[in-house]
């Protein structure tokens, strides 16, 4: 079954890299620009994985995680929260939810991947 994975951030950069890494792997990319975009795509789409930012237009990536998680079909959404803030009160709370995952900007790609895959299992390459 491919893996349908949603990035959410206001940084179009961002979101270029990140749809690009996937390209060679067979999964369907989704993208959003801001938090309540990020939660209309996700209800329509459904994605096994949703790798936001933290600090976006709307509300927050911490903000999507939770009415993600309020959807009853929804709750078992994997999380990735990339952000440029390296502490935040909300963090260690983040992190005992089951399916998240924390990656702070600048991030290597090799360690994003690792994430994606450590939540999803491995992605298999594109034929």
């Amino acid at each position: 079954m491919t893996k349908k994975i949603l990035i959410v951030d206001d940084d179009h950069s961002a979101r270029e890299l990140i749809r690009l890494m996937l390209a060679k792997y067979d999964c369907q990319v989704y993208e959003a620009v801001n938090g309540q975009e990020g939660l209309d795509l996700a209800v329509k789409e459904k994605p096994q994985l949703i790798i936001t930012d933290h600090l976006m237009p709307n509300f927050t990536g911490y903000e999507l995680l939770r009415r993600v998680r309020e959807d009853g079909i929804m709750k078992r959404t994997r999380f990735i929260m990339v952000t440029s803030k390296h502490f935040d009160t909300e963090f260690p709370e983040l992190l005992r939810l089951d399916g998240c995952d924390f990656i702070s900007k600048p991030f290597h790609i090799a360690s994003l991947l690792g994430a994606i895959e450590k939540l999803l299992g491995p992605l298999p390459f594109r034929i």
